[in-house]
């Protein structure tokens, strides 16, 4: 089954969604946390258990089902709608788990999360800076907690809005990563090159494929 789309531009639309009030998202929300966070742990993805969700069970039901784009979720994540006997309906995960990818879907549901619920900053006192004035006067000063009440301020498209840099962010990494992958590849292959005696030069796959090989300006012309 094709993936509908990237997965987070559905938390997208759920965090953008008017039809459901925000204790719905942000039950949902919870609720696809828990599945991708067990799916991000290579010893618990290959239990069954971990790779489907029953909605038939009222609660996984009322927690889903506010938030249609929930379930268009889980299905750009892998999961497939499976009904079985009895009309049991599941939500079932039957491939291949890419362990970063779920990673990557982990963190942008935090993000997501903490965009609909700030942090109480008050809990957290390693956030509090003190600083005394010249009589003594003890001062508390909490940049994050100005953070927080901006966060808390933001309209929902502004929201979805620092998702959506967020996930383009995490892409943009990626490609770097990738290309630095490809650069080191390039070089370990010039290493070796030019040091094993026994490498010999072959044509690529696209040569052989073509049935030619590359000329030079000698080939076809002579000296």
């Amino acid at each position: 089954m094709a993936e509908l789309g990237h997965p987070g531009t559905h938390l997208q639309s759920l965090i953008l969604d008017n039809t459901a009030a925000k204790d719905q998202k942000i039950a949902c929300l919870k609720t696809l946390r828990v599945v991708v966070r067990n799916l991000a742990d290579p010893l618990k993805n290959v239990d069954p258990k971990y790779r489907q969700l029953s909605m038939s069970n009222e609660k996984v039901k009322s927690k889903l089902t506010p938030c249609p784009s929930g379930i268009d979720y889980m299905k750009a994540v892998g999961f497939e709608v499976v009904r079985e006997g009895g009309g049991n309906e599941f939500l079932r995960m039957t491939k291949t788990i890419n362990v970063s990818h779920m990673q990557a879907c982990l963190a942008e549901l935090n993000a997501a999360i903490d965009m609909l619920v700030p942090r109480d900053v008050g809990t957290n006192p390693g956030f509090t800076e003190e600083k005394k004035t010249p009589e003594g006067i003890i001062i508390q000063k909490s940049s994050a907690k100005a953070t927080t009440a901006n966060v808390g301020r933001l309209s929902e498209k502004q929201k979805a809005r620092l998702l959506m840099e967020k996930k383009r962010q995490r892409e943009i990494d990626e490609a770097k990563a990738a290309r630095k992958k490809t650069q080191d590849q390039i070089k370990q292959d010039k290493y070796v090159r030019e040091n094993d005696p026994n490498w010999e030069s072959k044509q690529s796959a696209a040569c052989v494929k073509s049935g030619n090989g590359i000329s030079t300006f000698r080939d076809k012309y002579g000296e």
